[in-house]
């Protein structure tokens, strides 16, 4: 009877023309005159995060877990959960822009580049307390290329400076956010508060 291990490696080596741009046998550690199956083996072996499927677009190597993935998923948003003013912001740090921040809970995963694809979950409020717009109230994170101005200036600097599965909550001033006009329920000349939590990136 043949084991699953095997039969995914007897799959791999009827398929090695699929891996052709996904994994290349010089990534493979050197063994000599062992046989393909043997060297397949051996790499696949090693690889304790990783499974192997097989779909209808050919081999897919996938991670277990991924460090693009928040560990168990988004929070519910109760973290990010405020009543009355914000008058004090202590154990906050500062960047040389003007941004404060505070890590709530460290990331663990990897922290995203400028142009890359992320969902992010907020809440965010002005110094008054009024929450004036919540992505876990619509329980659907807020996705878009981070780093290439599709967002305040505030939340581009936080959020390539953060790990996949960190939170943090921002002060952020008047030139990182929305300057002199007023935006909706936010008016002219605003510090905003925004808890964030950097949830996946997705390219």
């Amino acid at each position: 009877k043949i084991k699953p291990a095997t039969r995914v490696v007897d799959m791999m080596i009827a398929r090695v023309p699929a891996l052709v741009g996904v994994l290349t046998f010089a990534s493979m550690p050197s063994t000599g005159a062992v046989s393909t199956r043997g060297r397949l083996a051996s790499f696949y072996g090693g690889l304790a995060r990783r499974q192997l499927s097989v779909g209808a677009g050919g081999l897919v190597i996938g991670a277990l877990t991924s460090p693009a993935l928040a560990k168990n998923g988004p929070s519910d948003g109760t973290w990010a959960a405020h009543e009355g003013p914000f008058d004090e912001f202590k154990g906050f740090s500062r960047t040389p822009s003007g941004l404060e921040y505070k890590i709530v809970e460290e990331g663990y995963g990897v922290k995203p580049t400028a142009g890359q694809g992320i969902k992010a979950h907020y809440s965010g409020y002005l110094l008054n307390g009024a929450k004036f717009d919540s992505s876990y109230d619509r329980r659907s994170p807020l996705g878009f290329s981070v780093g290439t101005g599709r967002v305040i200036k505030g939340w581009d600097e936080a959020l390539l400076d953060m790990k996949v599965g960190e939170k943090r909550v921002l002060k952020i001033p008047p030139n990182l956010g929305y300057g002199s006009r007023g935006v909706g329920p936010i008016p002219a000349d605003s510090t905003l508060v925004f808890f964030v939590e950097l949830v996946a990136i997705t390219g």
